[in-house]
């Protein structure tokens, strides 16, 4: 039986490393309560001064992947390179920069992908921070602010981009996509149907980064 060696609340952050390293590996279906607890070095009841039972240990963990997620799309609109012209032109290519970092995050982690969305059965203790949402809100709010995206249709956008990005994610992790479309294809085409649906102001080829 493994020894406790932890102080109050250092466990706790202990648990959740051990959970993403597990998520990582093995999705939802690897959040063992009895395997993390061993990785963690404690024994089971251990696991219960912290989280009431698994599912909101699970929790947690689906929270801190979708952190992950949201962290490399606020990285991914971080390197976009504006154009001192004009600045819906930046604010085009940010959209852009966050539905790519969004499918490429889910190629890269496909079970990491999978535990941020998955029903843990119990919520978390706190919000996301940062929430993929909001910065997904941030780039669509700075559309309409440099005049990109028209106001009428802001309240609908968030729906159409998120749908489209999280739809293409699942089917590049899966392996659904249909020939003869090829990865890099299916993400273009996805990206460039959300800007379309949106009917921003500028023309397709200034949503490329250039250095």
């Amino acid at each position: 039986m493994p020894v406790d060696r932890y102080h109050h609340g250092n466990l706790r952050s202990t648990l959740l490393e051990a959970g993403l390293t597990a998520a990582r590996l093995g999705g939802p279906a690897a959040l063992q309560l009895r395997d993390l607890a061993t990785a963690s070095g404690v024994s089971p009841s251990a696991v219960y001064r912290h989280f009431p039972d698994m599912a909101h240990l699970s929790a947690e963990v689906s929270r801190s992947a979708r952190e992950a997620l949201a962290n490399a799309m606020q990285n991914a609109a971080k390197a976009v390179v504006e154009d001192p012209a004009d600045a819906g032109i930046g604010a085009i290519r940010r959209l852009h920069a966050i539905g790519r970092a969004y499918i490429e995050f889910a190629e890269r982690e496909p079970q990491l992908f999978d535990t941020a969305f998955m029903t843990a059965g119990a919520a978390p203790s706190c919000a996301d921070d940062p929430s993929a949402w909001d910065v997904l809100i941030g780039a669509l709010d700075d559309l309409v602010a440099t005049g990109e995206l028209h106001p009428s249709r802001r309240h609908d956008a968030p729906l159409i981009a998120w749908s489209a990005v999280h739809g293409m994610s699942g089917v590049l992790v899966r392996g659904m996509l249909p020939l003869p479309y090829l990865p890099e294809e299916a993400i273009n085409a996805t990206i460039a149907g959300v800007r379309d649906a949106l009917q921003l102001r500028h023309p397709p080829e200034y949503a490329v980064t250039r250095t």
